[in-house]
């Protein structure tokens, strides 16, 4: 149980000083563990109206670094989903990133069986929201759950949003080709001046997915392709200086814009192709209008 201040401001973690302040500061005021039969029947026990949000953080990221986070990021939401964290076990230092690299390469089937379990509630949509290597787990998860026919959770599947993913693009290729269409568009959150995913290229040596241009012919013709939608999101203002968390800028202003990627039959969907994201609107403007 994590409180929130009445001060808080959107897009941001306000870090407990020492001693904290529920007032002023998030606040853990409650933990526990749970069993695997507690988790299951505490996902049960919630309203079925209420649809889940998966937050799988990314790399250099504290178990509660991501869990403050996802407290942010549902605080500022106000769309009352539940919300669930996978937590794979980062080094939490900038200096692992092969030692990440692995760590959540190793979580793949964790994530599904999570996946499956969130999916045993009936009729209750599933988002999930994951940031930066958090990205690549979700994607290599998706496709070992395709090759290994587990993919009937995928038609619950409302949104799947990968921001500043950290994936090369070749690999992205073979596991989009490998889990063909999602029923819903697959969101890519990109921007081109993410000065972390420059340095991840460095690393690897490949071109990242997040730092896409979306009006590249190539990077259209993909996201026709296979049924995604990549959202340029460089307009967006944010306190980090790699400028590779914006998505959680572009959180507090969901309720602006929620249609356009949930509800297909809406005036405004977007659907499969090319945006840019505008802040001063809130909405997505396709690249060839």
């Amino acid at each position: 149980m994590i409180s929130i201040p009445a001060t808080h401001k959107p897009d941001t973690i306000e870090w407990p000083g020492d001693p904290p302040n529920p007032a002023t500061d998030f606040v853990t005021l409650e933990s526990a563990s749970l069993s695997d039969t507690e988790f299951r029947a505490g996902i049960a026990a919630e309203d079925n109206r209420r649809s889940i949000r998966l937050f799988i953080h990314g790399y250099n990221n504290s178990f509660q670094e991501a869990v403050y986070r996802l407290a942010q990021i549902t605080a500022d939401a106000h769309d009352h989903r539940v919300a669930v964290l996978f937590a794979w076990p980062s080094q939490a230092n900038p200096l692992s990133y092969s030692a990440d690299r692995a760590a959540a390469g190793a979580s793949t089937e964790g994530l599904a069986r999570t996946i499956e379990i969130l999916a045993e509630r009936p009729r209750t949509g599933i988002v999930l929201l994951a940031h930066s290597m958090g990205g690549w787990l979700t994607i290599e998860t998706l496709a070992k759950m395709r090759r290994e026919l587990r993919q009937e959770t995928f038609k619950r599947f409302s949104n799947v949003v990968l921001a500043a993913p950290d994936i090369d693009v070749a690999d992205m290729v073979r596991h989009l080709e490998a889990i063909g269409r999602l029923p819903r568009p697959l969101t890519l959150l990109v921007s081109r001046d993410d000065a972390a995913l420059a340095l991840s290229r460095i690393i690897t040596g490949g071109r990242r997915v997040g730092a896409d241009d979306v009006h590249d012919p190539w990077v259209q013709a993909a996201a026709r392709r296979y049924g995604a939608r990549v959202v340029d999101i460089s307009e967006l203002m944010t306190a980090d200086s790699f400028r590779h968390a914006r998505f959680t800028a572009m959180v507090a202003l969901y309720a602006k814009f929620h249609t356009q990627i949930e509800d297909p039959l809406g005036r405004h969907y977007a659907g499969p192709g090319v945006f840019v994201f505008r802040s001063e609107t809130s909405t997505l403007e396709p690249i060839d209008r």
